[in-house]
């Protein structure tokens, strides 16, 4: 019984392993460490029982399978040496399949990146125009560039986001081709709250092992200078939309820290009497009502004597599934790509409104991927194994210009200054965080040293990062 036990516990690790990867799409195991340092709260719930299904169930029929007719057969060898074979077989796989041999062998490393590239926001001179622009950023659960129809650069046969892709074409676009495009994902920014740091501060989470959790009473990211600072300090009216519990992955933490942001999540929208105290789809209220919300309060804000800033997040898209509206037709064989078109007609239909409104000149926007899709078995079953997968923007009324916006190779680093410059906002250096604004002559990180050395040098642990920007009291 003890050795079924033992070999069923190796297996159920083994395919967790394996589980963990298809299910949640881990970018690298930075993303397990820095969420054993934020709530979790708000999480759906759903994937317990896909594991128990996929893993824990499955573990246990292969003990069985293993341990009773090995026995049998192998009667010579000591049942329990059969026993410890399996489980070292299995957690030996489990450990290089969730990338943590890797990782731990980067917590001998260090790196000088942040040392040699990381510009510090209030070290630098940052100039707004004389008359401040109004800043909304949409981001996009798991929006790709790989969603349009391989004729505009994607990789689906027909165009499933043709609203989307016609705002891009349209307006302004950075690509990694000369087609439609987007940002690689590097290490630490290939999560939700990884994407929406990166995009804000110009660094990934790539949080060394023994820094503190991410609360309330513990700053997040303290020493860092991010784009909601910059615009506090401008005056500027922020406030963030989400349509779940702003505390999962710690984002309220970031938010609350750095531009002391109006949160308008799960728990605001109860309050205000905006769904039911008991109302709950998929990760909180679905995108139909976050869009919604979003117009109330920007209408809001645009009647303040200030400029604003206004960010929401979409969900609908989320992996591994998506959630299905009720107004979600069957156009395509594959549920999330249903999600997807209908997700594409909201935005649509939102930046249409947007154009009506008499502060729209006055507006740059903003439209991007938080990060690549997490839905590990729907991309590998519907999109070429080959295909470049890029996280899409476009910028809308953006006030800088650009010839240079095909064939970049950047991340979502570079957004934090990017933004800016769209805004009419000079910065020394045009460089801010570890990123690179792009509509400026300079190289990206990624162009300059490489993306591989770039994502290389992430995942090692970095004295300055420790020091200066996590503040950690003691350099472990």
């Amino acid at each position: 019984m003890g050795i079924f036990i033992l070999v069923s516990v190796g297996f159920v690790l083994m395919f967790s392993a394996r589980w963990a990867f298809s299910y949640f799409g881990l970018s690298c195991f930075e993303q397990v460490v820095f969420h054993t340092k934020v709530p979790l709260e708000g999480t759906n719930t759903d994937f317990i029982g896909n594991w128990i299904r996929k893993c824990v169930i499955k573990g246990i029929i292969c003990g069985a399978i293993i341990t009773i007719p090995v026995g049998l057969i192998f009667e010579h060898i000591p049942y329990i040496i059969i026993g410890v074979i399996v489980f070292a077989v299995c957690i030996i796989y489990g450990l290089f399949k969730a990338g943590i041999v890797g990782f731990c062998i980067n917590l001998f490393r260090t790196t000088k990146l942040y040392e040699n590239y990381y510009v510090d926001g209030k070290q630098v001179s940052i100039t707004f125009p004389e008359k401040k622009r109004n800043l909304i950023v949409l981001y996009v659960e798991s929006m790709e560039t790989t969603y349009t129809s391989k004729e505009n650069g994607g990789n689906y046969p027909s165009d499933l986001i043709p609203e989307v892709s016609a705002l891009a074409k349209e307006h302004l676009n950075f690509s990694h081709n000369e087609k439609l495009g987007g940002a690689r994902c590097i290490a630490g920014t290939g999560w939700t709250t990884g994407g929406l740091v990166a995009h804000g501060a110009g660094v990934p989470l790539c949080i060394p092992l023994f820094a503190l959790p991410f609360t309330e009473k513990s700053p997040f990211l303290p020493g860092a200078y991010c784009l909601g600072d910059v615009l506090a300090q401008e005056g500027y009216e922020q406030e963030l939309l989400f349509g779940s519990d702003a505390v999962f992955g710690g984002r309220k933490f970031f938010y609350d820290k750095h531009g002391a942001f109006r949160i308008f999540d799960l728990d605001e929208a109860r309050r205000q009497g905006k769904i039911p105290d008991d109302y709950r789809e998929f990760w909180g209220f679905e995108d139909e009502k976050l869009f919604a919300i979003a117009k109330e309060e920007i209408t809001r804000l645009s009647k303040g004597d200030k400029p604003f800033h206004f960010m929401m997040l979409t969900v609908d898209t989320h992996h591994p599934h998506g959630y299905v509206d009720r107004n979600c037709e069957t156009e395509y064989p594959e549920q999330l790509s249903n999600i997807i078109r209908g997700n594409s007609k909201k935005i649509g239909a939102f930046v249409d409104w947007l154009k009506e409104q008499p502060f729209y000149e006055d507006t740059t926007i903003l439209i991007a991927g938080d990060h690549l899709s997490m839905a590990e078995e729907y991309i590998s079953h519907t999109y070429e194994k080959g295909y470049e997968r890029t996280i899409f923007n476009t910028f809308i009324n953006a006030v800088a210009k650009t010839e240079r916006t095909k064939n970049r190779t950047f991340t979502t680093l570079d957004m934090y200054p990017t933004i800016l410059s769209a805004m009419g906002v000079k910065m020394e250096g045009d460089r801010l965080g570890l990123g690179v604004n792009l509509f400026s002559e300079r190289k990206t990180l990624a162009e300059e040293i490489g993306l591989k050395r770039l994502d290389k040098e992430l995942r090692k642990q970095s004295k300055y990062m420790k020091k200066y920007i996590l503040k950690m009291k003691k350099d472990k």
